[in-house]
């Protein structure tokens, strides 16, 4: 089994795959071996440093440098030599929108390989190109399996083509024990911790890139429109938007907004500590795993209808609520559900926990290997 998994260390991923070899080493005639396209892609240079202690599992690193400064070719190059010296039965690759990538699938399939595809995307992540999508069709269909981030991303393969059967995998986790465990730490110092960053009672959290499809804009614009003084919204991350963010809460002499420079992923779940209810207004978001970790850690979610993990992870009115990215108002009203009846908190956050037992990464690493071997046997 070979897994290229694409574009940098993904401390998400590494739970996943440590315990997917911990799976394999119980199996004598599998072996599994993870390659790693880059250290990092430029866009998330702030992840924080490499943690190998959490990476347990058969690693190789194709190019130690940022993913944007190697070519297709390199990359084409080093997975086929690896490919060729490993020679695996299945192969598992990082979606089917990197060129590169696609030339190893055909590989593939010309050696007589089989093929899993891992896919994030939905229907609504973009603008459906009639031609683009006819190529994703012929892409897709030449897999023998996919392993989807949720139910809207197996709905989307199989409108691309594929039967039901080959969806191996409809799930997405982080490490929820280590989140859980930070936060809880964390909880010890909150009080403390609010008054250094001057927080408010109550506080919504935002995580993430500060960038235009994360759509701040209207979550600001939410929050102006609010009237109490006993909730705050945090701000956690860096991007493209920060100054023209920073200027509209200026501009509107909005209290209690709180801007926090991207962490470390390791140190996020603190950051989440200081925290109320979790928001994610995305335009688009294949997924979101930063739901996954404030579901961990116990908090209720605000998540746009326009995130994959929206349809699997929250429950209406249990654990959160969903909403139009693009409608204000509608945003508004949500927020005000938690302002206007603080009492909810405990109860939608013990919610959020006991969901996200059923998103870990043991029974994702479950899955896959089944999925690996369902794909290895079948046809044969």
């Amino acid at each position: 089994m070979l897994i290229i998994h694409q574009f940098f260390w993904a401390h998400y991923k590494a739970k996943i795959y440590t315990e997917l070899q911990k799976v394999v080493n119980q199996n004598p005639n599998d072996e599994l071996l993870v390659l790693q396209t880059a250290l990092n892609e430029y866009t998330r240079a702030k992840i924080g440093s490499i943690d190998y202690s959490i990476h347990q599992y058969n690693v190789k690193v194709l190019f130690e440098d940022f993913y944007e400064n190697t070519t297709i070719w390199q990359r084409v190059k080093k997975s086929i030599y690896w490919v060729n010296k490993f020679k695996p039965d299945v192969i598992n690759l990082p979606g089917y929108y990197e060129p590169a990538m696609n030339i190893v699938l055909f590989y593939c399939r010309f050696k007589g390989i089989k093929v899993i595809i891992s896919s994030d995307s939905t229907e609504s992540d973009n603008p459906n190109v009639g031609w683009r999508e006819a190529m994703k069709s012929f892409i897709v269909t030449k897999a023998q399996g996919f392993f989807c981030y949720g139910t809207k991303s197996a709905d989307y393969i199989c409108k691309l083509g594929m039967n039901p059967e080959h969806i191996l995998v409809a799930n997405n986790s982080v490490d929820n024990e280590r989140v859980e465990r930070v936060f809880n730490e964390a909880l010890l110092e909150k009080e403390a911790s609010k008054k250094a960053y001057k927080l408010k009672k109550y506080n919504f959290i935002y995580v993430g890139r500060l960038i235009e499809i994360k759509n701040l804009d209207n979550l600001l614009a939410a929050y102006k429109s609010l009237a109490n003084d006993d909730w705050g919204l945090i701000i956690l991350g860096d991007g493209s938007e920060e100054n023209k963010l920073k200027q509209y809460v200026s501009d509107n002499n909005l209290e209690g907004v709180c801007f926090i420079e991207g962490q470390p992923w390791y140190e996020v779940p603190k950051i989440l500590a200081l925290a109320d209810v979790f928001i994610l207004p995305s335009y688009s978001e294949p997924w979101g795993l930063v739901v996954n970790e404030a579901m961990a850690a116990g908090l209720p979610i605000i998540v746009s209808n326009k995130c994959g993990s929206a349809f699997d992870l929250v429950l209406e009115n249990e654990n959160g609520y969903t909403f139009n990215p693009s409608n204000i108002t509608e945003l508004t009203k949500v927020l005000n559900k938690f302002i206007d009846n603080p009492d909810i908190i405990r109860p939608f956050g013990q919610k959020s926990k006991e969901i996200i037992k059923r998103f870990s990464p043991e029974q994702v690493a479950k899955e896959m290997y089944a999925g690996f071997k369902k794909v290895v046997y079948d046809n044969q």
